[in-house]
């Protein structure tokens, strides 16, 4: 293989793995745009959190169960993006 052709072959590969970061990216934003505040306003805290606590939960308990599954749909897209970028390394 000329050393053109190798340099050919690089920048195809490269461009592959920049259009999967890309993607995930993309998703990743598509998500942190999903709950746009004109449609969900921020609420009172403070009345969620007595509201809550009138019925036994926590909003701390909320919070992190929402934050958890949150990062875990990131950590999801971000995990795909990295398993097909190792696919094609072997």
């Amino acid at each position: 293989m000329t050393e053109q052709e190798l340099l050919a072959v690089q920048i195809k590969t490269l461009t592959a793995e920049r259009d999967r970061y890309e993607d995930a990216l993309r998703k990743i934003e598509n998500w942190a745009n999903a709950y746009p505040l004109k449609v969900f306003p921020e609420p009172d805290f403070n009345k969620v959190r007595k509201l809550l606590k009138d019925g036994g939960i926590s909003l701390d308990a909320v919070s992190a169960s929402n934050m958890r599954h949150v990062i875990k749909g990131v950590k999801d897209i971000v995990a795909q993006a990295l398993k097909e970028q190792d696919g094609k390394k072997d």
